[in-house]
């Protein structure tokens, strides 16, 4: 378990409690998981606060925080390829919400990939939703945190749909320039 831009972290116990010392001012939950297993929701007081920002105050506490995973794993899989059909081994796949609201630095609905020799690329975990995906011959590390840049992507982009632990097959042909 994490919390976005704190230094805090933590273990969870054999009953499944954990305590995350250290945590103030605006922060996200985060739990990493082996790739087979994801978030599904995490539940404070009644309401669903899995990609809420959080805000606490120095000295703040925050109980009975449920963390709910489960190992339904989506994936977005396929290949990356050049206009004649042939696999493409360089290049960026950037995978991301059509919900703007979703595009925060630490967003578990903003993925990128690479693919292997063989143009092959996967992306496991992302919540069920409306997404966009699109090949890039180059992105800067990190630009895919920037809703700026995601916008200017948005018309070039093919639209899809991705249920709860549900598969989407993509070829992607490769974009030269930026939109």
């Amino acid at each position: 378990l994490g919390a976005f831009r704190t230094p805090g972290s933590a273990t969870v116990a054999a009953d499944g409690s954990f305590s995350i010392p250290g945590v103030f001012g605006r922060a996200r939950l985060r739990v990493n998981l082996p790739d087979e297993w994801m978030v599904k929701t995490i539940m404070h007081d009644g309401q669903n606060i899995t990609d809420a920002p959080l805000e606490l105050k120095s000295g703040e506490t925050m109980a009975d925080v449920q963390i709910v995973v489960t190992n339904r794993v989506s994936t977005v899989a396929g290949r990356l390829a050049d206009d004649k059909g042939a696999p493409l081994a360089d290049g960026t796949i950037l995978v991301f919400s059509t919900d703007a609201e979703r595009w925060a630095g630490d967003s578990r609905a903003v993925r990128s990939a690479r693919p292997d020799q063989q143009g092959q690329y996967q992306i496991k975990g992302l919540p069920a939703g409306d997404y966009l995906a699109i090949a890039l011959a180059y992105v800067e590390d990190g630009m895919w945190n920037d809703p700026e840049f995601l916008q200017s992507l948005r018309d070039g982009a093919q639209r899809f749909s991705l249920g709860e632990a549900g598969t989407q097959t993509l070829t992607l042909k490769l974009v030269t320039t930026t939109p």
